[in-house]
């Protein structure tokens, strides 16, 4: 179960996107609103919409209160509704976090909230809402088991859900671009990152860059971003390298874009918002840094590719 707060957080930020469903929602907000006077965390159940290229859904036969999706209440362990989310998919369908990817549509939005019993009939006890996660397939499953089933989105009973699931495409594009920036001399420019649990590689050198956002319109929209965000970075020269894939917390792949970029300056004159600090590095002395995910591998094959011949 999870803290009245971070519920409220979870349904005010769906509410700023979907102001027309406050009314459906309200026993919802009731419900939190009620909570607040206890110290006791609120049951919620989390379901996964999951949405293959074909734009099937998958469904299982198990699920609960009826809905057809994976789903359950949270368990000590889950790190987040969407964790929970996660966990349903693979006890329920044998289908892993790694073979799934968050949707540049929703991130970690949900794609809907339901009013729960809970909320509804103000059971103690019961959930008083659903948090619908949405998810792609980013790689074909190896042994789903017999309670998976996929079915077309317009299949889909819940009619509001049916409607919003429709809408997505069931594409993986990257959804987060990262900078092999050079300078003339052939150094690279890494960041070392905050020691802080909870986020990709903490205490590691590793490239620039970050995640997709719902204004950025391709990957080259994120880095940018990402550089003058975090670093104040204007490259004078940016080009697609390769696309790879790297784990999040919650096991789902993230399919990433490397960029190479030209930047000349000094590090320590940026004005760095994130991590603790930037530097140059000549490729010989990147395999004695403690390195993030394939930072090393990145540069040893950019470097090979830069050498003069």
């Amino acid at each position: 179960m999870f803290s009245p707060s971070d519920l409220r957080t979870v349904l005010t930020s769906y509410l700023v996107h979907h102001p027309t469903e406050s009314t459906r929602l309200a026993p919802v907000a009731a419900a939190l609103d009620a909570a607040h006077r206890t110290p006791d965390p609120v049951p919620v159940t989390c379901s996964a919409v999951v949405i293959d290229h074909d734009r099937l859904v998958l469904h299982t036969q198990n699920a609960p209160a009826g809905s057809g999706l994976p789903g359950a209440e949270h368990q000590d362990g889950d790190r987040s509704p969407l964790a929970t989310a996660l966990r349903a998919v693979r006890d329920q369908t044998g289908i892993r976090p790694g073979d799934l990817c968050l949707t540049p549509q929703f991130l970690h939005a949900p794609l809907d909230i339901a009013p729960g019993p809970g909320a509804v009939s103000r059971t103690s006890g019961a959930p008083i809402a659903d948090l619908r996660y949405t998810f792609y397939v980013a790689h074909k499953p190896n042994k789903p088991n017999a309670q998976a089933l996929w079915q077309p989105a317009a299949d889909v009973t819940l009619t509001e859900l049916a409607a919003k699931a429709t809408g997505l495409d069931g594409q993986v594009n990257p959804l987060n671009a990262s900078a092999l920036i050079c300078n003339s001399r052939g150094e690279y420019l890494l960041h070392l990152r905050d020691m802080r649990e909870g986020i990709w590689a903490p205490g590691c050198w590793a490239l620039l860059g970050g995640g997709h956002e719902p204004g950025d319109r391709t990957p080259e929209d994120t880095i940018r971003r990402e550089l003058a965000e975090e670093a104040g970075i204007i490259p004078q020269r940016l080009e697609t390298f390769l696309d790879e894939e790297v784990r999040d917390p919650d096991g789902l792949t993230v399919p990433v874009r490397i960029f190479t970029a030209l930047w000349e300056g000094d590090p320590a004159r940026l004005p760095l918002t994130e991590g603790v600090m930037l530097a140059w590095f000549p490729p010989a002395t990147v395999p004695r840094l403690r390195l993030g995910g394939e930072t090393l591998d990145l540069v040893q094959r950019h470097a090979r590719i830069a050498e003069p011949t």
